[in-house]
């Protein structure tokens, strides 16, 4: 079984972040804080759906946003349950604009999980970090997924007009 930083340096060689300045160092911080205490300290009340974190935007300064803030983040996303489903800057437009140059797609337990991770005191310095010293700009949306896998629109239960 791989250890979750072969993952991680997997997922981030695929995405051109180590060769942008991750490396070991940043998964060797990856994997020691993720072997840590066990489970995240995921909010109560968030069992059911999980929600999903995509941030699209532009880096302005590749190797200061890598050490100063992507570098800091696996851990913290493992702490409350999040794991990043896609990273990259390579993508197919099918319809629309697709006006962003990088994005990150993860996966929380919940809304909750994903908002504590967010609002957290380990989380926050570094977004603020980001933005002050301006290393690009970036959209943030939170989505609520699906409680299970389904091939049926929810757009077509009637029953919910929340979704659609």
């Amino acid at each position: 079984m791989k250890s979750s930083a072969a993952v991680m340096g997997a997922m981030l060689i695929g995405a051109g972040l180590i060769g942008a300045g991750m490396g070991a160092a940043g998964l060797r911080a990856y994997d020691a804080a993720s072997s840590g205490s066990g489970a995240p300290p995921v909010p109560e009340g968030a069992a059911g759906a999980p929600a999903y974190l995509v941030v699209v935007g532009e880096v302005y300064d590749r190797d200061a946003f890598i050490s100063g803030y992507a570098a800091k983040l696996p851990p913290i996303y493992a702490r409350y349950g999040g794991e990043y489903l896609a990273v990259g800057r390579d993508y197919e437009v099918l319809e629309g604009e697709g006006t962003f140059q990088s994005y990150v797609i993860s996966k929380w337990p919940s809304a909750e999980a994903a908002r504590a991770f967010w609002d957290s005191r380990e989380y926050t310095p570094i977004r603020e970090e980001r933005i002050a010293k301006n290393w690009g700009r970036f959209d943030v949306y939170l989505f609520d997924g699906l409680a299970a896998p389904t091939t049926v629109s929810p757009a077509l239960n009637t029953e919910r007009s929340d979704r659609g």
